[in-house]
């Protein structure tokens, strides 16, 4: 498997009241009707009120490297400091479902599959957990490469698999981890085992060598998610 060199855009969206199944529709619709022209969408969630903030919703959108960032850019904003007119109709009719946010650049890690090769290997599954982790300056990489190596077997074997390990870029103390999980009901047993089974508490200390907080969130995968299990795409 070749090393994912992609970028990706994380985004925590505010939803306005009860606005947030009509906001992922509306997010899902745009990815599938700019063709070509789009940055394609690894999927959009609601995050469980009962593990975070809430109403949230989380996007996340693959690009195929920062040129495709830039050109992104350039279309959200022009020379005018307006955005080209697609985009300004999308963005405008957003605002009814959405009152702000909080967005991420991701780099990969090598070993994070991409958009296509979690349709490939058929990654389905109907909740996400997401972490945020704090971790010492300039060790985001060396923690998910130990992510990699001590965990990732592990965590399989409890029915979580990788759907992206990644740094945060514009600063060096954040990595961001989430893993495709079965069911709501293989989520609360991973709650339930992982601070009592020896290999998951020898990992727990392990971390704490590059990670010095960590928050998880349950994430609910909507269908326009490539791990939906009813997922229909491309």
């Amino acid at each position: 498997m070749a090393a994912n060199t992609r970028i990706y855009l994380h985004e925590l969206i505010t939803i306005v009241g009860t606005g947030s199944e009509a906001y992922k529709e509306h997010t899902g619709k745009l990815a599938e009707g700019r063709g070509d022209d789009a940055v394609p969408l690894v999927g959009t969630f609601q995050q469980s009120g009962s593990t975070g903030l809430w109403p949230i919703v989380v996007n996340l959108w693959e690009m195929a490297s920062w040129d495709r960032w830039a050109d992104s850019l350039e279309k959200q904003y022009t020379r005018a400091s307006g955005q080209e007119p697609a985009l300004k109709t999308w963005w405008t009719e957003a605002t009814q479902h959405r009152s702000g946010g909080f967005d991420r650049i991701l780099a990969a890690a090598p070993f994070s599959p991409t958009r296509r090769e979690l349709i490939e290997r058929g990654v389905r599954g109907g909740a996400v957990i997401q972490e945020i982790a704090t971790v010492k300056p300039g060790k985001a990489a060396d923690y998910l490469d130990a992510l990699a190596t001590h965990w990732r077997a592990k965590a399989a074997k409890r029915g979580l698999e990788l759907l992206g390990a990644w740094e945060t870029t514009m600063r060096d103390t954040e990595a961001l981890v989430m893993w495709c999980v079965p069911s709501f009901r293989a989520f609360t047993d991973y709650l339930a085992d992982v601070r009592k089974a020896r290999d998951a508490r020898a990992w727990l200390a392990k971390a704490r060598a590059w990670r010095t907080d960590y928050r998880e969130t349950l994430l609910v995968p909507s269908p326009w998610c490539v791990t939906h299990p009813d997922w229909k795409g491309s």
